[in-house]
């Protein structure tokens, strides 16, 4: 079988375009989409399998990210996050906003326009709750593990807060009007890049931002591994990517407008903000709307990590740069010596070698191999323009898992593989480890836009996968490292296991306060798993338990744990600061039992 999966990889990676490979998923969907084929698949596969872990085929759908809510929808609605595991039933779902969902594409000829009509419809919202006693929270694509989102009372659903799409023009500063300088330092070189600044609407999903920034012929700086997020709900989270020289998104942030609790609007900057406030102040439609400028370092680094409490985010400008390609390469190494290595010399500037810096480490060690180690795969990855990309660097990743994402019942049958064959997921896990390693010297390397590289592109499969994350100063990632390991080695012995690697992502500071990397540049872990397999739920949540007793700053949308006060205040040195403004912009109005817990 091993033999078979690596032809049918090469093959895939070599011989088979992106077009014959979405060709061949339509077709293989299209067999399996039936009912009754799904029930054949079924009936063999969970012979003498126990009822918790029998694959369960036959649903008309699968899990996904699009899902819309209707303006006025005169019925009972009922909202879930991603998971599943956080749903409401909310007394009324709200859907602002003159963009669209569904025809983003289509409405491109009025991207240039400011929706202030979306704006009076989101104020009228938070009266009206405000006049019912009701509290407010905004969803996007429910992307948290954490209820952060959720709310019985009112939901603004913000699909349709994706009007503005534009270069930031209107009340600039000349100094940043036609791109402009700023330092960055990658692979241990300092330089100057010339950036830009681009405007778009809160409730604008990443891969909607990405294709209005290509249009302009801009990108993003960094990325997390996957588009599908709101990118007001990223930011409010501190998602992030990888690269010591790269913040999370938030960091890219250079204004915010948000409404806040008595539905007042602020447009909330640094001291030294890129807006000109004579200009500001001066316009007739600020005037009509009421949008109070505030620049102030305080303010900004308090709203910024919001994490849905400061208001509704209406809009943002965020730092972006000119379009660029990436070069990516996956190297297998044994993690004892890779630790040697980035020990040995200065750790920062080991890291900064490159660009991306990532590493995949296997929980577990195969002790049927000959040699037996712990495997972990870097992933580095550069500007394609400074370094030697080979003739036969490819276009496609070279693993299998960028075929299987897209067969619609991939998802479901991954954890029916992982429970019937748990004793081998450290082998499994060595093997798709290998089966992602891709370098200039075996398979070439993987060269393309800077959005496809930085894309995990796992598709569906995605929403059958849940995670944890943390993070670490850098130097004590080790010992979290080593935590991990340790408590998932103690719990093979009752046969839990994790089914997938986990993640080291080294992020640059940023100072928003409830920002994972608010304290210094950050490592950030994230242990992964499959939902649906036996044991890792509560494997999960005894890693996090033992991470957060050494020091842990948890993730807002990946944790399975409650959270408490306690937990805030000793993982965040600025609570009380952020506090203080939440009571300011978001007050009652924008919490829930969630953010309560935190507050109280």
């Amino acid at each position: 079988m091993p033999d078979r999966i690596e032809d049918l990889d090469e093959t895939l990676t070599h011989h088979c375009t992106r077009e014959k490979r979405l060709q061949w998923v339509k077709r293989i969907n299209t067999v399996v989409k039936p009912r009754f084929v799904r029930r054949i698949i079924e009936n063999r596969l969970n012979k003498d399998s126990p009822i918790h872990e029998k694959v369960i085929l036959s649903f008309d759908e699968e899990l996904s990210y699009s899902k819309t809510y209707e303006k006025d929808f005169p019925f009972r609605q009922q909202w879930s996050n991603w998971y599943g595991n956080h749903a409401s039933e909310p007394l009324k779902i709200f859907v602002p906003g003159s963009g669209s969902h569904s025809k983003f594409e289509a409405i491109s000829e009025q991207w240039g326009n400011y929706d202030y009509k979306g704006l009076e419809e989101v104020k009228e919202i938070i009266s009206y709750a405000e006049a019912e006693g009701r509290k407010i929270r905004a969803i996007g694509s429910g992307h948290a593990l954490t209820p952060i989102a959720q709310s019985e009372d009112f939901i603004v659903c913000t699909h349709n807060l994706n009007l503005t799409q534009r270069k930031a023009e209107q009340f600039i500063k000349p100094e940043f009007l036609n791109g402009f300088d700023v330092d960055v330092n990658f692979r241990n070189v300092k330089s100057k890049e010339k950036h830009f600044l681009f405007e778009t609407s809160g409730g604008t999903k990443v891969h909607q931002l990405i294709t209005a920034l290509e249009k302009d012929g801009l990108a993003l700086m960094n990325k997390g591994g996957s588009s599908i997020q709101a990118i007001s709900g990223a930011i409010a989270t501190s998602t992030h990517g990888s690269g010591i020289g790269l913040g999370p998104l938030p960091g890219m942030v250079k204004s915010m407008t948000l409404v806040g609790k008595g539905s007042k609007a602020y447009r909330v900057e640094p001291t030294n903000g890129i807006t000109d406030p004579e200009l500001f102040l001066a316009d007739p439609e600020v005037q009509k709307h009421d949008i109070q400028l505030i620049q102030d370092d305080d303010t900004f680094n308090a709203v910024m990590v919001g994490v849905g409490s400061m208001g509704l985010v209406f809009s943002l400008i965020v730092e972006v740069q000119k379009s660029y390609k990436l070069y990516e390469e996956r190297v297998i190494w044994e993690w004892e010596t890779l630790k040697a290595k980035m020990l040995e010399g200065d750790l920062y500037i080991f890291i900064n070698s490159n660009r991306n810096f990532e590493v995949l480490i296997n929980p577990y060690i195969d002790e049927t191999e000959e040699n037996p180690s712990r495997k972990c795969l870097l992933t580095t990855r550069d500007y394609a323009e400074s370094c030697e990309v080979p003739p036969i660097a490819k276009r496609e990743r070279n693993y299998l898992s960028s075929f299987v994402s897209g067969i619609s019942i991939s998802g479901r049958l991954s954890p029916w593989v992982f429970n019937r064959n748990s004793q081998n997921i450290p082998r499994m896990t060595n093997n798709s480890l290998a089966r992602l390693e891709d370098h200039a010297k075996k398979g070439g390397g993987f060269e393309d836009v800077s959005y496809k590289v930085l894309d995990q592109g796992l598709g569906e499969l995605k929403f059958y996968g849940y995670a944890i994350e943390f993070g670490f100063e850098i130097e004590k990632a080790f010992e979290a490292v080593d935590v991990i390991t340790k408590v998932c080695e103690e719990a093979k012995a009752y046969g839990h296991y994790l089914a997938a690697p986990f993640s080291l992502r080294y992020v640059k500071h940023c100072p928003g306060y409830f920002s994972m990397m608010n304290k210094s540049d950050m490592c950030m872990i994230e242990v992964v798993s499959v939902k649906g397999v036996t044991g890792t739920i509560s494997l999960m949540k005894r890693i996090e338990a033992e991470l957060l007793e050494i020091g842990a700053v948890p993730h807002w949308g990946l944790s399975l744990l409650p959270w408490s006060k306690e937990m805030v205040e000793r993982a965040f040195p600025h609570y009380e600061d952020w506090k203080r403004h939440q009571a300011i912009f978001g007050g009652e109005t924008f919490t829930n039992p969630f953010i309560k817990n935190i507050l109280d």
